[in-house]
């Protein structure tokens, strides 16, 4: 077999590992930072927050979320960015931020931020490349998921097999990090230039790199754990939900502490998730089994009534 085919068959199999990644994150919810939906087999949809109020959650119909790309960006996150509510509470706690729906009116936040609070600089779009003509299989301006929320962008990261790599496009507030240089769809439509996706020959990318350096892009301060859990949204549950969600988290927490990149600032804070995220796992499980033990022992008492 001649390299050429060795090398091609090899970035066939990285798509797919890719596109399996994909599949996963868009099962998942309850993180603080970003809420992604899957659609189709080679698109995830990713809302991400622009800047953390310590207040709100992504874990309902449309997360807070928001930027683009920055080549000069390091992918990592900045631990001496983090702002004190940036931190995300622990889920053995029963405080943190207000459930989904709950009035904004809570002690300590301020309302919504003023344009010229959360607006980054924005960053000149270079002279277009061959690869830069890339387009989504959509134009952002037919975007139909583009979220309500004030606080947040939409992405959309895709494993199209027509390329044989991901890209990355912002699909709402394009002003925000990018100077756009007007309304034109074909630099709007532009693949983000993001470090994790530049280094996708030389190394083993999968999509939590993608989305770590989105979160860390886009989300101000820079949080010291871009897969930092909403334990407030996740207690709120019901216990079968809340049961499946912390077991389906857990899986993919697990996953990132033996794939992830172990030199990543934020790593040792996802792998602190993992132990109050695994007990409350095992205590719902076992409070779903109480209740259904005695759902049981109602009914076949009910029986022998009859």
């Amino acid at each position: 077999m001649s390299s050429g085919s060795k090398r091609e068959r090899e970035q066939r199999r990285k798509l797919q590992h890719f596109l399996g990644d994909l599949a996963l994150l868009g099962s998942l919810q309850g993180f603080k930072y970003f809420q992604p939906w899957l659609r189709g087999k080679e698109e995830l949809l990713l809302t991400v927050v622009n800047e953390d109020l310590g207040w709100r959650s992504p874990g309902f119909v449309v997360s807070r979320a928001s930027p683009y790309s920055s080549t000069s960006s390091s992918s990592s996150c900045n631990s001496s960015d983090v702002s004190p509510s940036s931190s995300s509470p622990s889920l053995d706690s029963r405080s943190s931020s207000p459930l989904p729906g709950e009035p904004r009116g809570r002690p300590g936040p301020p309302g919504p931020p003023s344009q010229s609070h959360t607006k980054a600089q924005p960053h000149t779009v270079r002279e277009p490349s061959g690869e830069e003509h890339l387009l989504p299989a959509s134009p952002s301006e037919r975007e139909i998921a583009v979220p309500q929320e004030v606080n947040c962008t939409l992405f959309l990261l895709a494993g199209y097999v027509r390329y044989g790599r991901p890209y990355a496009w912002i699909r709402s507030n394009h002003e925000r990090l990018v100077d756009i240089g007007g309304t034109d769809s074909l630099v709007k439509d532009t693949p983000m230039k993001l470090r994790s996706i530049a280094d996708w020959q030389r190394r083993g990318i999968r999509a939590w790199d993608v989305v770590s350096e989105l979160v860390c892009l886009c989300t101000v301060p820079s949080p010291s754990n871009p897969f930092a859990l909403d334990a407030r949204y996740i207690q709120s549950l019901p216990l079968r939900e809340r049961f499946l969600v912390t077991g389906a988290l857990l899986s993919f927490l697990e996953m990132y502490v033996v794939h992830g990149d172990r030199d990543e600032l934020h790593y040792d804070k996802v792998v602190e998730e993992v132990k109050p995220l695994r007990r409350l796992h095992v205590r719902s499980l076992l409070e779903f089994q109480r209740q259904r033990q005695s759902s049981s022992a109602e009914e076949t008492s009910s029986v022998h009534v009859h």
